[in-house]
């Protein structure tokens, strides 16, 4: 925990004062002297941008993590229109970036993600869970119902839009982590 507040220019007392413990707690958590509670594991990390898990001790290698329900916050921003669920960690238990990330996508009924279609540097799949949703592209629009998928290669322009009268719910994979759900 340490190297991690460390990477993130955190001092202990600063570490402490976002997680309502003290410089000295915070001290005797890294040196293992100490067995925090959940609650404070929780706080520590929210502080230290990381998931739960990734401050905990396992027998799994560094190169596995498991997300929990509990640690897939749905997120939504003031450029998009849809709520994202990042459901693969933002970093492994190594501190490694995943090469790829799985989001759960909602979009209201009647509505675009965006308002003007995106180009991105990674390829995109898309899998309709739930309701039914046009990919839009600069050259054709594809009517997806549930159960179906598309895959899009890199940099190409897409939109997407909600036609039906219920939320539909997407999962996607993309090539690397979504762009608004990267942290550090």
């Amino acid at each position: 925990m340490r190297d991690l507040r460390r990477e993130k220019q955190l001092s202990s007392t600063a570490l402490a004062d976002l997680t309502g413990v003290t410089p000295a707690y915070i001290s005797q958590i890294e040196r293992n002297l100490a067995e925090p509670s959940l609650s404070v594991l929780r706080k520590l990390a929210q502080a230290l941008d990381v998931e739960l898990l990734f401050l905990l001790e396992y027998d799994t290698p560094s190169d596995v993590l498991i997300t929990t329900v509990n640690d897939a916050v749905e997120q939504t921003f003031a450029q998009a229109h849809a709520k994202y669920q990042l459901l693969t960690p933002v970093r492994l238990k190594n501190g490694d970036k995943p090469d790829m990330s799985v989001v759960l996508v909602k979009i209201d009924a009647h509505k675009t993600d965006y308002d003007e279609m995106v180009t991105h540097d990674f390829e995109e799949f898309c899998h309709v869970l739930e309701g039914c949703i046009e990919y839009r592209t600069d050259k054709r629009t594809y009517r997806l119902e549930e159960g179906d998928s598309i895959y899009i290669k890199k940099n190409v322009p897409h939109l997407l839009y909600n036609p039906g009268t219920q939320e539909a719910k997407l999962l996607a994979v993309l090539g690397n982590i979504h762009p608004h759900l990267q942290n550090g």
